[in-house]
């Protein structure tokens, strides 16, 4: 299964309890459809970039869930129906989560050559570091 963020923009004058619904609907259909919900909320209240429907702010409803490319599918075709929504976007995430989790991996890979190179440049520089010389030049061993 994948994972998947939905984004869904709502009119402002809608209450808490056709939020709250709205959350639930979308919410029973994507179990319904053997999907798993992570998280689903009420992002924010936010001000538009530009108008819609001569509408100047929106309601922001954040799902983040793990399922199929069906139902994602399924989901943009009942989002672009209903009503209620006036915009939407979902975003496959997990791809993303991966390529952070080996990026993590290669810094770490390159932090501990790096390391392992500069314990071999000290191991070389203390020896030579070991010799002390005197006053004239000469190391204090060749006396």
């Amino acid at each position: 299964m994948r994972t998947y963020e939905l984004l869904v923009l709502v009119r402002p004058d809608f209450d808490n309890e056709k939020i709250a619904s709205i959350i639930a609907r979308y919410s029973e259909i994507i179990t319904n459809m053997e999907g798993t919900i992570i998280t689903a909320e009420k992002w924010a209240k936010r001000r538009l970039a530009y108008e819609i429907n001569r509408i100047r702010e929106g309601i922001y409803l954040i799902f983040v869930f793990k399922g199929t490319p069906e139902l994602s599918d399924e989901l943009d075709r009942l989002l672009k129906i209903d009503q209620e929504i006036m915009r939407h976007m979902i975003v496959r995430i997990d791809h993303k989560l991966k390529l952070e989790q080996k990026l993590q991996r290669e810094r770490a890979q390159r932090t501990r050559e790096g390391q392992d190179e500069q314990d071999e440049q000290a191991e070389e520089a203390a020896p030579e570091a070991a010799v002390v010389s005197d006053d004239n030049g000469e190391s204090a061993d060749s006396n």
